[in-house]
């Protein structure tokens, strides 16, 4: 406990202000400065009853002195020293993103000191006005909790209040597998279109990868011999930031600038691609992974190779001026490619779940499939599992022999 130093006078009224000042006196501070606390009411008992509760903070350890940031300020600050090195930079645009948009109009101008629940249900009504998907208010809560829970381990505030509420309820999105009828229409249709498209789309939907794994892919992390694939890099965009001690003037946006460097942690290994493109690791050490590539998929990367046009970034799947892919064009060309097939129009994220669902129909055990998956957790590769309906109607047809005959 804290004990306290210096006198505590009677309250004094100050004309100037037509205040009542209740201080509390600490002593000389290691600045050499006198360091007093000041609370002010127009009312006497008031400003006593403030004191004394400041007094009770500061002998629990619990008052934190200075003038508190408004909310817009801390968050920013946040985004920029604390979460820049913490999250990679798609992640982080999100957050700069919810700042914006969303934060900085509903309650960027509270002081982060008095933000209270009812503070944070403002922002979501203020969300939902705007007609935001319940999964987006959901995500901006989840960002302002994670800045508000380390304005509180930094000892900024007291406490965060979205810890004394619930968070807001999305209802999500189930992204679904693909049955094995469509994947053969899928690949039927890739195959007419050319060894480009069929063996891009086979290694999707035989490999489970992620798009930007696939984006990313160069020829040197294919063995053909060996008939091994090396998913050891990706390729995303990152922002652009002002390089270090450049002569910019205020104003000047960072992709104008001469020195200019990607936007990310120190932490990040990152190589170039293309314009604001980056060839990035992985996200987690699992996803990191050497796989086989099966017979199907050796059989058309072959074709393909004999055809493919050499490009300086050595791509296997390039753009038509040898570049790496956009995320949106591939998404764009997956469902057009899954419409003339005569399938559901899933996301290509949705290939992902189709090889976790056929590997689990075929008997594969879930850790195999975590493994071949690059999932750090089988918690995360059981999200990706799917019953089909082959194997649903197989499973129920076990109950049918307690039918009496």
């Amino acid at each position: 406990m804290t004990a306290i130093r210096g006198d505590i006078h009677p309250p004094r009224w100050s004309e100037s202000k037509q205040l009542w000042i209740a201080e509390i006196d600490l002593g000389v501070g290691p600045d050499g400065r006198r360091n007093r606390i000041a609370c002010t009411s127009r009312n006497r008992d008031a400003a006593i009853a403030k004191r004394r509760a400041r007094l009770m903070e500061i002998e629990d350890g619990t008052y934190i002195p200075g003038q508190k940031p408004k909310v817009s300020v801390w968050m920013q600050h946040w985004c920029d020293t604390i979460a820049h090195e913490r999250v990679k930079p798609g992640t982080l645009a999100n957050y700069r993103s919810y700042l914006r948009v969303h934060i900085r109009p509903a309650i960027g101008e509270r002081r982060l000191d008095k933000l209270t629940v009812d503070d944070v249900r403002h922002l979501h009504a203020a969300m939902r006005v705007k007609d935001v998907t319940d999964r987006t208010i959901q995500a901006v809560h989840n960002t302002l909790s994670k800045c508000l829970k380390d304005a509180v381990r930094e000892g900024i505030i007291r406490d965060n209040p979205c810890d004394r509420m619930d968070r807001p309820r999305a209802r999500m999105e189930q992204r679904g597998a693909f049955s094995s009828l469509e994947v053969r229409g899928i690949l039927a249709t890739a195959r007419d279109e050319g060894p480009k498209s069929y063996s891009r789309w086979m290694a999707s939907l035989t490999l489970g990868t992620r798009k930007a794994e696939m984006i990313g892919l160069e020829w040197d992390r294919v063995d053909l011999d060996r008939g091994l694939i090396d998913l050891s890099w990706q390729i995303q965009r990152i922002p652009w930031r002002h390089g270090h001690g450049c002569a910019c003037a205020d104003g000047v946006r960072a992709v104008k600038c001469r020195h200019r460097e990607p936007d990310a942690p120190g932490w990040m290994e990152v190589r170039h691609a293309s314009n604001g493109q980056w060839f990035t690791r992985p996200k987690t050490d699992s996803s990191k992974r050497a796989l086989p590539i099966p017979e199907e998929l050796l059989v058309a990367l072959r074709e393909w190779k004999e055809v493919a046009p050499a490009t300086t970034l050595g791509l296997v799947w390039p753009d038509d001026r040898g570049g790496p892919r956009s995320a949106k064009g591939e998404q764009a060309e997956w469902k057009e490619l899954c419409v003339r097939a005569g399938a559901r129009p899933l996301t290509l994220h949705s290939a992902r779940h189709t090889m976790v669902t056929l590997l689990l129909e075929a008997g594969v055990s879930p850790e195999v499939i975590r493994q071949l998956a690059g999932h750090s957790t089988i918690l995360s590769t059981r999200n990706y599992m799917h019953l089909g309906q082959d194997a649903a109607r197989q499973a129920l047809s076990v109950l049918g022999g307690y039918a009496p005959q």
